[in-house]
Formats: C-alpha cells, structure tokens, sequence
C-alpha cells in the first residue's frame, strides 16, 4: 500500500466548471494530482501525538463543550487537540476552549488569519497540527466512546493509506439513529483511489457509511503535501464533496463499518443548508463532471447529466415536504427516462445484494 502525494498541491488549486470539463480540458486543468511516492511517515519523535484532533469553530458555545468533552474522556491518551476559532479572541468560544486548554496541555487553541469561512478554518486546524493522522471533528459533532482508539488500531494496520472513513450516528431534531457493527468480515474494507473515486461518483459504500468531514482520519503526510480544503465559485457549496474527491486522488482509503462519531443533523445554520435544492444539485453536477474525468476505467458507468437525474427521483422522499408539488413531479418523471430507469435498477441490484448486507442494522430511539 503506498501514499501517493504532490509536492505542488495549492488550497486554492483550479477547479474545472461544468462547461470546462465538458468540453474536455487537459489534465493540467485539473487539481493537482498523485506524482509522487513517499514512505510512510511514522519515524517522528516520540513527542509527537500519534493523533491530532482538528475541529474548526465558529458561533458555537453551545455545543463546542460536548465535542471537547467527547475527546477528553477517550479511553486513548496519545492526542492533541487543535481548536481553530474563527471568530478569535473575542468570540463566544474562546474562553470556553481556554479554559480546556488551561487544565490540559494535549489542548491548544488558534485563532484563524487565513481568511474567515469553513474552508480556510479548517486548514488552519489541520495545518497547526503535529500529529501523525489528523482527525477532522466538527464544533457539533463529537467522537463515540473508544473512537480514537480504535481510529489508531487501524491506522497501525494500514499505515500508508491516504485517509480512512467511518460510519456516523445521526443525531436528528427528535431521534438519534444508530448503527450496530456488522460482522467482522464486513467492517474493514480497503479501497484503491480509483475505487474510492468510483464509489464516491455512484454514490455507493461511502455515502451509505455517511462520509462527512467529521467522520475522516487523514494521513498528516497528505495535508502538509498540499492536499487541503480548498473552494471554487462553481463548487460554493460542494467543499466537502470536493475534499472527498481530493483525498481520494492521493492515494488508499479504509473504510471503517462502525460508528465511531455522532454527526448533529438537528437545523442549525450551515454552507449547505442555505442553500436550495436547485443549488445543491448544481454543485453536485459539477462535482460528479470533474469526479467523471478522473476515473479512469469508466465503462459501464453513467454519465454525470443522467446519473443527478436519478439522484433528484432518490431525494424525493426527503424533500417533498419542502418543495413545491410541480418540481416534486418534475423530478419524479425523471424515472420515466431509459437512462435513468437502468441507474436506478443497477443500484437497487447493488444496494440490496452487496452494500446493505455489509451495513450494521440501524436503530432507532427518541432524543
């Protein structure tokens, strides 16, 4: 297993549009790519924590204590926690976070001056931390008891590999679902990029895990190459998406089938949810277009236009409620289309004989 990085990777790197990439632009065009192999950067000093924890925050006193909280009680003590305020020294959080760090020197905190926003907040986390692997945690979401432990279990496993995934609880407005661990067979499952890129554009193991920010554990070696957060003006909304896409280029991932965090889907404020669904859609149509022109063995595989027409048909369920009856049936007809009649066969064949075998049972409790 080897960890494929760039030496010229930029956080800002050039995005192709939806109209670029369908005209066919060079390779050059797209963001920086794997050119070169590195070993495995486990020789460091035994100073240095094996993992950093690196959670961006903004406006978020009222839960920022439960992420902290969670990592503090870790039953794994080899950590350090990077706070990035992007709100600074006068914000509502920064005294909180201090006062954690005051009685904890594995907690530090850093104010932001990369420039304000989700994008640069979590580079300035990521960036300030000396760890080996950097676990990306959100101000709202927090780790599952034993997360970290097991988090370093594997990354001793496979300790090459770009970045691992794990399964989320979803902790929603009157209900937390959970998901119970699958037999062993099923929980550790390794994927080449290519395969991670492919999983990623259909839509596949990685979404149905839940793949967020917060459930990432990434090789520190892939951050300081140039692998970083990054936004594009055809992609406002889709950063998270195209982080996925990015990390996936670098090199293997492991997908862990336990739930390791719980993710916060209560409505709060954030980048995606003040978006419409029209917008979303056009994110997800640039991200599918660039994701389309890195895979390299695409035969067999639906173009990005079709493919976003049978995700509007799957995202029916959840948005009728919150969208008028007339886009409602715009997008229902959809399946109507031969094109997306087969996607949606294929997945359904996909879903239920190989991915939904491989899921742990989900539960369901009030809140």
């Amino acid at each position: 297993m080897k960890l494929l990085l760039t030496s010229d990777a930029s956080s800002e790197g050039a995005v192709p549009s939806a109209e670029s990439v369908a005209g066919g632009k060079s390779e050059t065009d797209l963001p920086p790519g794997p050119v070169t192999d590195i070993a495995d950067p486990a020789g460091a000093s035994s100073e240095r924590p094996f993992i950093s924890v690196a959670v961006p925050t903004y406006h978020r006193p009222d839960t920022i204590r439960r992420t902290i909280d969670s990592i503090v009680g870790q039953d794994f003590s080899n950590w350090e926690l990077v706070v990035s305020d992007d709100d600074g020294r006068g914000g509502q959080s920064w005294s909180i976070v201090e006062e954690y760090a005051r009685s904890d020197p594995r907690i530090r905190i850093v104010e932001n001056h990369r420039g304000r926003g989700q994008v640069e907040n979590t580079n300035n986390a990521m960036l300030a931390c000396t760890g080996k692997w950097i676990k990306l945690l959100h101000d709202d979401d927090w780790l599952a008891p034993g997360a970290l432990k097991r988090f370093a279990e594997i990354s001793v496993e496979y300790p090459s590999v770009a970045f691992m995934t794990c399964a989320a609880h979803v902790v929603e407005e009157n209900r937390v679902v959970t998901r119970s661990d699958p037999p062993e067979q099923n929980r550790i499952s390794l994927y080449s990029s290519q395969q991670c890129l492919t999983d990623l554009y259909l839509v596949r193991v990685t979404r149905s895990l839940g793949i967020i920010p917060s459930t990432l554990l990434i090789n520190a070696a892939v951050i300081h190459a140039g692998c970083q957060m990054r936004a594009h003006k055809s992609i406002p909304a889709g950063v998270d998406q195209l982080f996925f896409v990015d990390l996936a280029r670098h090199g293997e991932m492991v997908a862990i089938n336990e739930g390791l965090i719980f993710y916060d889907a209560t409505h709060h404020p954030s980048i995606t949810t003040s978006k419409s669904y029209e917008e979303v859609d056009e994110v997800t149509l640039a991200v599918k277009q660039l994701n389309w022109h890195l895979i390299e063995d695409r035969k067999g595989l639906p173009r990005p236009e079709p493919l976003l027409r049978a995700l509007r048909v799957a995202r029916i369920p959840a948005r009728f409620r919150h969208q008028s009856l007339r886009t409602t049936m715009r997008d229902a007809v959809q399946i109507l289309r031969p094109s997306v009649m087969k996607i949606a066969n294929q997945y359904a064949l996909e879903y239920l004989f190989k991915i939904r075998p491989k899921l742990g049972a989900v539960q369901t409790r009030k809140r």
